[in-house]
């Protein structure tokens, strides 16, 4: 049997979907698994065993109605027998819809989304709500339909080097102390924390000895901060740009400790095992969003009864001043969180 699985964003849910199908490599060995997923998001299934991936260009090559049948084109040479769409977008219904039409006894599931549940948590705030169901558990739902097990045993992607890859002792050196990873940035400006708090944190542990930080982010305006910040301390890089996704995964196996906002490096440090001082604003990890078996005495967060103000952290609630005061969190909290963990 092959069973193909549509996730092409955001990165976090992609990431996210990882522990599920390694466990269901492991407990379904003579399953054939096809992912479909951005181009970019290789490294995170390349060691996983009966898995194909499928890199998905959505603004090029894959874009619109053409590039959706030149997709299709490529997924038929799998002879797909299931589909699970955990996407469930107008791509992925076209997609799903075009298969089932080519090849009529292709099973087709789709993921259930809580849209009457999350409104109900925007509307009364966190307090009054039940916590949602997490990605994980969504996910999960959709492939109990498909008759596929998975478990709880993940701990970290295959094939991690013990050792340190020479391409990255030969940009920071051996590590011979504390290796801190702080990923200051996400998608929404409601999920990001201040610039000068957080540098007042890369500053407090840029003075201690035998210390190192590195900062992750993407983008070219993420990257123009990173690199003014790396000049301003002593013992701080800019990770972007000097290595690719998979070196960077490898980068964080040997972290000691990340800092991450609700956002995809969080859902990466995961992916290695790696525990994750997350700090959370207009999102809130009720929504189910807490990445891979990270701690929820990990969190950092203001306890406001507004928040959320969206799932995403995209919209301000109404009654938010021009500032987010959900992002008025004391860095000392947050370096008090992290010398706990270290």
């Amino acid at each position: 049997m092959s069973t193909l699985i549509i996730r092409f964003s955001p990165i976090s849910n992609v990431a996210m979907l990882v522990p599920l199908l390694e466990s269901m490599t492991r407990l379904q060995p003579n399953e054939k698994f096809v992912v479909a997923s951005r181009t970019f998001l290789q490294p995170l299934f390349a060691d996983l065993p009966n898995t194909t991936f499928i890199g998905v260009d959505l603004r090029n090559q894959h874009k619109g109605a053409i590039g959706t049948l030149k997709l299709l084109k490529e997924i038929k040479k799998q002879k797909i027998d299931k589909v699970i769409d955990l996407q469930n977008n107008t791509k992925s219904i076209f997609l799903k819809t075009l298969l089932k039409i080519q090849s009529p006894c292709t099973k087709l599931y789709t993921i259930k989304h809580q849209w009457i549940n999350e409104l109900l948590l925007l509307k009364n705030g966190y307090e009054h709500s039940k916590p949602l169901k997490s990605i994980f558990e969504l996910y999960n739902e959709c492939f109990s339909k498909a008759n596929l097990k998975t478990d709880k045993n993940f701990e970290k992607l295959p094939n991690l080097s013990d050792s340190i890859p020479q391409k990255i002792t030969n940009l920071y050196g051996d590590k011979k102390g504390t290796w801190i990873g702080i990923a200051p940035f996400a998608q929404h400006q409601g999920k990001i924390l201040p610039s000068k708090k957080i540098k007042e944190v890369i500053s407090h542990f840029d003075k201690k000895a035998n210390t190192k930080i590195f900062l992750f982010g993407a983008g070219e305006v993420e990257y123009e901060m990173l690199s003014d910040w790396e000049t301003l301390f002593n013992n701080t890089f800019a990770v972007y740009t000097s290595l690719n996704l998979k070196e960077e995964i490898e980068l964080m196996h040997h972290l000691d400790v990340m800092i991450s906002m609700d956002s995809a490096n969080m859902h990466l440090a995961s992916l290695v095992n790696l525990p994750v001082i997350s700090i959370w604003g207009a999102s809130h990890h009720c929504a189910g969003s807490l990445g891979w078996k990270q701690s929820e005495s990990n969190i950092v967060e203001n306890s406001l009864s507004c928040r959320p103000c969206s799932i995403l952290g995209r919209k301000r609630n109404k009654r938010c001043p021009i500032k987010y005061k959900c992002l008025d969190i004391n860095p000392k909290t947050i370096i008090e969180k992290i010398e706990k963990n270290l």
